[in-house]
């Protein structure tokens, strides 16, 4: 992976960087500006700086939203092969084939410490959970533990038969995962040096090893073309991701352990599905191998750094959704009702939860999705809004799908009145005065009539004054009617009697 840089000076180097310009997109920002590979990238711990590090002996903080750089840190006198931020943010660490490590002033670009005591490039960096100490990899062949305040070395890991490409902390800072040239990865007690176990099982290089936020966790990255997860507690292979055609470069876990991203030497990252191993999405946006990969601290966005002399940062695509009450109905008279649902977008579509809310400020707990799901509105008459939102693979969560519906429970009221009121009429054919209201509810849309209460008319718009038909024969006739409104609430029957003589 190395080249040579000559011919141009350092500070060229930082003029070129800092007058660049970032290509942006919807979706990516891609910052270009480095004069060689790309070899290392990260993301500041609240999400808002990118780091790069390149064999233009450089490393270069960049604005993560606008792709614009910020400062260049200008010191060594070879690559920069590694880059990692301190916890806090504040300290920025590299280190380079000038077979140093430097500590900088993350707001000056200064210089605050160099590292010197090994004997070959220093190709990998990494700070402690706690951000006193920090840990470095070099083709020495070994790994060194280091006091940040006083440079001194505290511990030296030695074991490995060939060069030390990557290093790592656990999520503790107990213990120091390393990989190797000679085909392995191992893990270490920080505190003594002492060796904990041997990961065998690549049949490459193992260039890039990365802690599960857990602990529970390693993963690592071969010249074999894969990643592999390993059981950090026994060693255990748990699951092997398959599916570049050359070399694995980097590796990183998601916070939340569900992601793995790799970069290649075929020139793609992937994103992976730690359950199923599966590729979530492929990542084409380099023109040459990516060397470094990293993700956001909410996952919502991956970083990556590549021969092409470029990084790209990738935005999760925007999360997708829909929700129908009801079929779309615009009405209804219960409380309880069906959701219709959707969900897209995210990685790869991998959505896994939703959750619901009647006014957008409290909400149910995450559930399991489901395309469809009964739900009970709050009681009250009037319009409801039904929320729901949608959370990813990662926990990213949604913006807030709604639908709303009327719920009227109250049935309408009405009456009727034969002939005006009179008692006797000597036609089978009358006139019905009519009259409904729903009061503040969904209106009445139909009436219907019966002549005996078992047997009924079709429903028809309602309208007043109604002619109707008596049945034979004379005697006494009820006429009774019935309102609908919208909600498809029935009214009370009401009725009226009259008393047909025909002659």
């Amino acid at each position: 992976m190395r080249t040579h840089f000559g011919g141009i000076s350092m500070r060229m180097v930082a003029a070129a960087i800092l007058v660049s310009a970032a290509t942006t997109a919807t979706a990516s920002v891609t910052f270009t500006g480095h004069l060689d590979w790309v070899s290392s990238v990260a993301f500041s711990p609240d999400g808002t700086q990118a780091l790069t590090g390149s064999y233009d002996t450089t490393a270069v903080l960049w604005n993560a939203a606008t792709g614009d750089a910020i400062r260049a840190f200008v010191g060594h006198t070879s690559y920069v092969y590694s880059v990692a931020f301190s916890p806090d943010g504040a300290t920025v660490l590299t280190g380079s084939d000038d077979n140093t490590a430097k500590l900088w002033n993350a707001s000056t670009g200064l210089v605050a410490l160099t590292l010197t005591g090994h004997t070959n490039v220093v190709g990998s960096v990494a700070f402690s959970p706690d951000g006193t100490k920090v840990l470095t990899g070099s083709d020495d062949g070994t790994a060194k533990l280091w006091d940040v305040t006083t440079g001194s070395v505290l511990q030296t890991f030695t074991g490995h038969t060939g060069a030390v490409y990557s290093v790592a902390f656990s999520p503790d800072g107990t213990k120091v995962l390393t990989g190797s040239v000679d085909g392995t990865a191992k893990l270490w007690t920080a505190s003594t040096g002492g060796l904990i176990r041997t990961l065998t099982g690549h049949a490459g290089v193992v260039g890039s090893v990365a802690y599960s936020r857990d602990g529970a966790k390693v993963l690592t990255g071969s010249y074999d073309g894969t990643a592999k997860l390993w059981n950090a507690s026994t060693g255990a292979l748990t699951r092997t991701f398959t599916g570049h055609t050359s070399y694995v470069y980097g590796v990183a876990l998601s916070p939340t352990n569900t992601m793995v991203l790799t970069g290649s030497d075929d020139g793609t990252a992937k994103l992976w599905n730690v359950s199923t191993g599966a590729v979530i999405q492929t990542f084409t946006g380099h023109t040459l191998a990516v060397n470094s990969v990293a993700f956001s601290p909410k996952a919502d966005r991956v970083l990556t750094g590549s021969s092409d002399d470029t990084a790209i940062l990738e935005a999760m695509p925007a999360q997708t959704g829909s929700i129908v009450i009801n079929g779309n109905s615009s009405t209804t008279n219960s409380t309880q009702v069906t959701l219709a649902l959707t969900w897209g977008g995210g990685w790869g579509g991998l959505i896994d939860k939703m959750r619901f809310s009647d006014d957008g400020a409290h909400w149910t707990a995450w559930e399991p999705l489901a395309a469809t799901r009964a739900y009970t509105l709050p009681a009250g008459e009037g319009y409801h809004t039904v929320r729901v939102q949608y959370r990813g693979l990662e926990g990213s969560i949604s913006p807030a799908f709604s639908d709303y519906i009327r719920l009227d429970t109250i049935p309408p009221t009405g009456s009727i009145v034969i002939n005006g009121n009179a008692s006797v009429t000597t036609s089978q054919s009358v006139s019905l005065g009519l009259t409904w209201t729903d009061g503040a509810g969904t209106g009445v849309v139909r009436m219907r009539f019966s002549d005996d209460g078992a047997h009924w008319t079709p429903w028809e718009y309602p309208r007043t004054p109604r002619a109707y038909t008596l049945p034979l024969p004379n005697g006494y006739h009820t006429v009774r009617v019935q309102y609908l409104d919208a909600a498809n609430n029935y009214s009370p029957v009401y009725n009226d009697y009259i008393n047909l003589q025909m002659p």
